[in-house]
């Protein structure tokens, strides 16, 4: 399929209870296909452009190979009317956002749903609640706990400043306190022995809200019938905490997953992909994806 041109334009939806408005950046391509893509707004001071400006550029090349994009600002961020409500909170927001789609472009028959940290999180969260949903691309998703986050500094950061010649020029000139980091570790690795088993004996039928983000991500994906794709940055330790899970925890192994989802790693790549190599990429691995799997 050849690249298409493009017009973008500005469009405003209702959302919740509240008739929130929201705004967002359509994308629509000269020939459009029956497949749309959703780009989802990471929490924090992110909206709708992306850091690095990468969701311009993503709605772009994506919509250049047919399929229509729709990227917005959830309530409460960027543009948009409303409280903000977080990753943890955002149905709403996009169903709101897939029925916009499919209002403007009648023809189509599935979307795809495309988000990094909180908000690959929050697509894996949906997906299994609208069978409009094909698929997710989700990057560097977030899981964190605290016993997570304390076993991936334990893993990750101690052991390679151990193997840093500099930490040991700052020790030998007195230049760094041995007692001071040592409280540190000590402190996360009582964090890090902090188990959920409560969570683990939950059943299937209880509210997935309820539960903490690793095994309610895990559960969330289980339900869902469409296509996943996983891309975790080598360099993040909010990947490495989600790559230690999937690697030790027994709910992961035993949910059939692996073999559901098509994983990806970037080594030398960071959180947000800051390099142009990174973020070129970050595109390609997802135009590839979803023209694979996904495109009419």
């Amino acid at each position: 399929m050849g690249a298409q041109l493009v017009n973008e334009q500005a469009v405003v939806f209702r959302c919740g209870q509240d008739n929130d408005q929201l705004l967002g950046i359509v994308h629509e391509p000269q020939n459009p296909v029956t497949t749309g893509v959703i780009i989802i707004v990471a929490g924090g001071p992110q909206f709708r452009v992306g850091a690095h400006r990468q969701f311009v550029v993503l709605g772009r090349r994506i919509a250049s190979l047919g399929m229509p994009v729709l990227r917005f600002d959830h309530r409460g961020t960027g543009d948009s009317e409303g409280d903000y409500r977080g990753f943890l909170d955002m149905e709403n927001d996009i169903s709101a956002a897939i029925d916009t789609l499919f209002e403007k472009f009648p023809q189509l028959e599935k979307v795809v749903l495309w988000g990094e940290c909180e908000s690959a999180s929050a697509g894996g969260f949906y997906a299994h609640t609208d069978p409009r949903v094909s698929g997710v691309f989700m990057v560097n998703p977030w899981i964190r706990t605290e016993s997570g986050q304390a076993k991936t500094y334990l893993k990750h950061y101690y052991w390679n400043r151990l193997r840093d010649p500099e930490l040991w020029k700052k020790i030998k000139s007195g230049q760094f306190s041995i007692f001071r980091s040592l409280k540190a570790y000590f402190q996360l690795l009582i964090h890090a022995r902090k188990d959920s088993k409560s969570e683990q004996q939950k059943t299937e039928h209880e509210d997935l809200t309820l539960l903490t983000l690793p095994i309610r991500l895990t559960r969330s994906l289980k339900k869902f019938n469409g296509e996943l794709y996983i891309l975790t940055s080598g360099n993040d330790y909010i990947a490495q905490e989600f790559n230690d899970f999937t690697s030790t925890s027994p709910e992961w192994k035993s949910s059939g997953l692996n073999d559901k989802i098509l994983f990806n790693e970037m080594a030398d790549a960071d959180h947000t992909f800051s390099r142009p190599e990174w973020r070129e990429a970050l595109f390609h691995n997802t135009e590839q994806w979803i023209q694979d799997k996904n495109c009419n």
